[in-house]
Formats: C-alpha cells, structure tokens, sequence
C-alpha cells in the first residue's frame, strides 16, 4: 500500500442495522491534497465549533515570553507563534517582529544541536492556492531573517500550510485572526536515518528478482471511536521490468494480481471471477495505475519501485535513527521518518542484504492515529526467489467480467464498514 493511498482508509463509519448511530462527518479524499485539507478542517471545526474564543491571537502575541518558547520547544517540539506580522497579503515582516525574531535566534543559540522548521498559516479569506504560497513566502522571509541574525541556514527549514490546517473557525474575525500564525516545529535530521533508508533503497533497485510473503493490518476508526485492525496476508513475486504476481488474502477478500508485461488480471478468488486490461508498460507503471486508476495498490508498493528512497522521503522533514530492533528473529536497523500528513517507521535488515523487515504508516491528521503495517517474511532475491512465469491460469472457471463489476465484490472491507463521503 502506498502511504497517500493508505490515506483513503484512514476514516471509515461502522453501519450495524441493530446498532445504528447518526451519521457523522468521515474522511476520505478524491485527491490526496484535498483529503489532507478536508480532514484538519472538520477536525479542528469539531473541536473548536463555539461561539467567542478563549484567547484572542492579540491575548497570546501579549502572553509571549521566550522561556515559554524555548520550554515548549524542548518538551512539546513545537510552539505556536502570534506577533510576528506582516504587511497586508504580503511577505514582507512588519519593524514590531524584530523582538521576537532576536529571540528565535538567541534560542537556536542556546541550542545548537537543533533543527527548526517554520511553517506559515493563514486564514481562509483568499484563494487556497494564493494561501498556500502567501504563508510559504512568509515562513521564507522569517528564515532569511533568522539568517542574517547568524542562523546557520542549513538548521532551518520552511512550509507554507496555507489554510489547511486551522485552529479555529474562519467565519469570524477573531478565528480567522487565530489562523493567521507561525508554528515553529523542533525537527531531527539524522544522516545515519537517511543512509540507512538509501542502502535498503538501492539494494532493492539492484534486484532483478524479488519474492516475500507479508502480512498487513490496515486500523481503522469507526462512528464510535473504535479501533479495529483488518488483518490480511499474501506473496509477491517480482521480476523487473514488466512482470508481478501478488496474492492476498483476508477475512474479507481474497485477490490475485497477475501482470505479463502486457496483459493485467485481476482475479477474485472469493467471487470466482476476474476481469483483464491490456496495459503494457513496466511494474511501476502498473504500480502507479492500480493504485491511481483502479484502486488496488500493491502491497508494500513503495518498496517496489526503482528509487524506494524518493518514494518514501517526499516531504519528509524529520528523520531519527532509533537504533535496531528485532523482527521475526531478524536483527534490523530502526528508523523513523515525519511528514505533514503521515509518520513512517521501517526496519531494515542489517549486513549485506538490507531489505525490509517491518513497515509501517500512521496517520497524523485524524484522531488515534490510524495505521497500515505490514511485516515481510521468507525474503529471497536473484536465483532464491521464487520462480514464476506469469502467466493467468484459470483451474476453477472463473467468469470473466468488467473491472468495475469485479471492484464491487472483492473490496477489502466487510460489508458492514462503509467509508464516509468526500469532504
């Protein structure tokens, strides 16, 4: 599963014809961009839906103090900013910041061994996508700042989360003011994390052949709070450029995948049909248009891919080395990895082979923190992998059917989960 398509599973209502709640607001995207946005608005709305405000940002901007940043810093790893103003949809800081910029750089001092992201905020009276750039340019105008203050330019790094993510309603003028904000984020950047990850990325490109079995939790979050785990298990068979096999089977579904370099076929064992697309191209092509087009990722598709290492660090932030753990009787380097929207963990191999051992994708914008595990067994690559020609077989006389018909029976929800509405 690829971690934006994991996204799409993140919120998921629970219909019981005994048991059956009002309907609420649940998460999914159409997009992956519109997804992240809809689910930190119906998160902090439903939070934050009263009327008046505890404290106005002009009540926080007087409440400063640079021991109260420096504190939630080092606890917290984040602190949000009022006071650092700007000229009306501009970029440009007003002469009443320098104060509290002194201070930023007095902290970073203190503290040299830190890293500090800004991220820019804004309301939501203008475009998204003129937000978005606006709250960037901003959180670039503090970093320059910082930099002329003797911030070591490499320890700094910037985001603009437009309105994306407020704290409060933006239909007042006192919400829309809360929104307007810097969020000073602590970050680690660990090049060991990073090495280690490109290793593992460049050993798997350098695999001709690649086999393993798995096993997956997908968590989801019901109407109620619930936290359930979907368990499923299955294989890959991988030969590069052009040909795949995966099987996967749980409480719910049970799916083969077969890809020849032409022909793609989808199997519902369960159903007992199937359907077929001519879709030349390569396993990454077919990576990304099961995943894009037809909804079937593969499993654990980010590590299939030729550069696993770009797949995985788009975005990324923070990196930490947590040292090693062991998984399935196999001693593996630990490292984590932190984005807006997800957190990544992975354990790798150690030695020669580093392939991956354990992998795991946690949400970061929805309530408990949903996630997608998956755990690799039985490893092989080169002339150890299993052996496979690729071909479809069809023993049982499955009936051969439209894709969009075969999608309806081989979901890999029970019946009785139902994802909730874009929002």
């Amino acid at each position: 599963m690829h971690f934006r398509t994991f996204l799409k599973h993140e919120r998921i209502c629970q219909r019981e014809d005994r048991l059956r709640a009002p309907e609420r607001a649940s998460f999914e995207r159409s997009t992956a961009r519109r997804a992240l946005r809809g689910v930190a608005v119906a998160i902090a709305l439903a939070v934050l839906s009263v009327p008046g405000w505890a404290q106005t940002a002009d009540d926080l901007a007087k409440q400063y103090k640079m021991e109260t940043m420096e504190q939630a810093l080092q606890t917290k790893e984040r602190y949000e900013l009022y006071g650092l103003r700007f000229a009306s949809d501009q970029a440009t800081i007003e002469g009443d910041a320098k104060t509290l910029l002194d201070d930023i750089a007095t902290t970073l001092g203190n503290y040299p061994e830190w890293h500090l992201r800004i991220v820019g905020h804004t309301d939501a009276t203008a475009d998204p996508a003129h937000n978005e750039a606006l709250s960037l340019a901003r959180a670039d105008a503090i970093k320059a700042a910082l930099v002329e203050r003797g911030v070591d330019a490499q320890k700094l790094a910037t985001a603009g989360a437009g309105e994306k993510r407020p704290v409060a309603s933006n239909d007042t003028p006192e919400g829309r003011a809360l929104n307007r904000r810097v969020e000073l984020i602590r970050f680690t950047d660990s090049e060991a994390a990073k090495q280690l990850l490109k290793s593992m990325s460049d050993y798997l490109a350098k695999q001709q052949a690649i086999s393993f079995d798995y096993d997956a939790n997908l968590e989801v979050v019901t109407n109620d709070k619930q936290t359930l785990a979907l368990a499923s298990s299955g294989t890959v068979t991988l030969n590069r450029p052009d040909k795949v096999r995966t099987t996967r089977s749980g409480g719910f579904v049970d799916l083969e995948t077969v890809f020849d370099g032409k022909t793609l076929t989808l199997l519902g064992k369960n159903a007992n049909k199937y359907t077929q697309l001519e879709v030349p191209g390569t396993v990454e092509q077919i990576i990304d248009e099961l995943r894009n087009k037809y909804d079937r990722p593969l499993p654990a598709a980010d590590l299939l891919t030729s550069d696993a290492y770009a797949a995985l660090m788009e975005d990324v932030y923070d990196s930490k080395d947590l040292g090693s753990g062991v998984i399935h009787g196999i001693e593996c380097d630990f490292v984590a990895f932190r984005k807006d929207d997800v957190d990544l963990q992975v354990w790798i191999r150690q030695g020669d082979q580093p392939s991956p051992c354990k992998y795991v994708i946690a949400s970061r914008l929805v309530a408990d923190g949903p996630q997608y595990t998956v755990e690799f067994t039985n490893w092989k690559t080169g002339d150890a992998a299993v052996k496979d020609d690729f071909a479809f077989s069809n023993p049982t006389n499955a009936e051969k059917i439209d894709l969009k018909d075969l999608q309806d029976k081989t979901s890999e929800l029970p019946s009785n989960f139902v994802r909730g509405d874009s929002k």
